[in-house]
């Protein structure tokens, strides 16, 4: 049977790696679904209600047999508090191993330091992790009436588990067992941007709760000081001056009951562009999954700002509780700049409101009467500082190019020898 695979976000050059990987036992090995949210596959279940044992699990319907397993590859995707401790060094470790009659409870720890502990996570091309136990005797006996492989995280709570990978005594794959849970993401069309530039981020900030909705800042200019370097994602803004639109890929995890997310936008001039609800300008996407998705927000010409005033994040109609850290996490991966030509725009970071009268380079309508619009912005900047909030929610943005967007995955399950 051939490997089926969850792919998305991959370079051609990438997928044809992987791929070569897999192509010598691509039609040897079995592939089935199964609940890995825990960690723990079961290859045989004991079904003890009534005194009966009822064999059942990843093995039925297969050609494996439990004495043909002789070591296991997980692969998980980390979310952004791991990402984040792993990059400072600090520990993540736990628990790798075997459960059966023949084997009781055999098992070696991990970490992501080298030589720190018995197995050591090892980053893969689309940035999962495998974990891997090998060894040239099996590690069950065919007469075990239950057996288990897993994988327990004792230092956080955000791995996803993509796959178990049962090996033989050579190490090659025996038996993919994959996740049954959905996995999310989006593709958006961007062939009309001739040019691509992508920005460079101090960080990948955090998901946060604010006026009761979870969102993410890529750029708040009124937030506290407290929360400046998280909500402010690029050093230098003026790198957005010209484009035509702007792209961000965001990974989001945690992800239980679906919602809707969408860029929340402000030029930062007075009657400027300001995107406060989901529009064609700024289109909402369905995160109903975890995955990693992408975002668009298009400009009606040449992007002119106040750098100093820009305001940007990915805001959703997810609840969330003001103070408290959302459930639901959100990591932004990329910043890309879109220009539909080739040549240098022109540098406007420094435009003011008297270069947008026109109604072309207006993106809103302003109307004075709501205190929320983004005329308002500059004025309400010292309450922005006190409570953190969204300073504008309330606009009606002006509709232009509609986009296409359609599904797709982020997590691609990886078998080495």
């Amino acid at each position: 049977m051939k490997i089926s695979k969850i792919l998305a976000g991959m370079s051609a050059a990438a997928l044809a790696a992987s791929m070569m990987s897999l192509a010598a036992f691509a039609d040897e090995t079995a592939t089935v679904k199964a609940d890995l949210t825990g960690g723990t596959v079961s290859l045989i279940d004991e079904k003890d209600d009534d005194g009966v044992v009822t064999k059942t699990g990843v093995l039925t319907g297969t050609n494996v047999k439990l004495s043909d397993v002789c070591g296991i590859d997980v692969n998980v995707t980390v979310g952004a508090d791991s990402a984040a401790k792993i990059e400072a060094g600090d520990w993540i470790g736990g628990g790798l191993g075997y459960n059966s009659e023949s084997t009781g409870w055999a098992s070696k720890e991990w970490s992501f330091q080298e030589g720190a502990k018995d197995v050591t996570g090892v980053k893969a091309a689309d940035g999962s992790y495998d974990f891997v136990l090998k060894g040239t005797d099996p590690v069950f006996a065919d007469t075990d009436t239950y057996a288990q492989v897993w994988l327990q995280n004792w230092s956080t709570k955000d791995f996803t588990f993509n796959a178990f990978t049962l090996l033989d005594k050579d190490g090659n794959p025996i038996l993919v067992v994959e996740s049954d849970k959905a996995q999310g993401g989006n593709t958006v069309d961007l062939s009309e941007y001739k040019k691509q530039t992508e920005v460079t981020l101090n960080s990948e900030g955090q998901s946060t709760s604010d006026g009761g909705k979870v969102r993410i800042n890529i750029k708040h200019p009124w937030c506290d000081d407290a929360h400046k370097a998280a909500f402010n994602l690029v050093d230098d803004w003026s790198v957005f001056a010209g484009a035509d639109a702007i792209a961000v890929t965001v990974d989001i995890s945690n992800v239980t009951d679906a919602f809707t997310a969408y860029p929340c936008f402000t030029n930062g001039i007075e009657n400027g562009i300001g995107y406060w609800e989901a529009s064609d300008n700024n289109p909402a996407v369905t995160v109903n999954a975890d995955g990693t998705y992408t975002f668009i927000v298009k400009f009606p010409s040449a992007l002119e700002m106040d750098a100093n005033n820009m305001f940007f994040d990915i805001a959703t109609d997810l609840a969330g509780t003001d103070g408290e850290d959302p459930a639901v996490k959100m990591a932004v991966k990329k910043v890309v700049v879109l220009n539909k030509s080739d040549a240098e725009p022109a540098d406007s970071s420094e435009s003011t409101a008297d270069s947008t009268d026109s109604d072309e380079s207006k993106g809103v309508l302003v109307d004075s009467s709501d205190s929320k619009t983004n005329s308002a912005a500059t004025s309400s900047k010292a309450a922005n500082n006190a409570s953190n909030t969204n300073p504008s929610t309330g606009a009606a943005a002006l509709a232009a190019v509609g986009v296409a967007l359609a599904g797709a995955a982020v997590v691609a399950t990886k078998k080495r020898k």
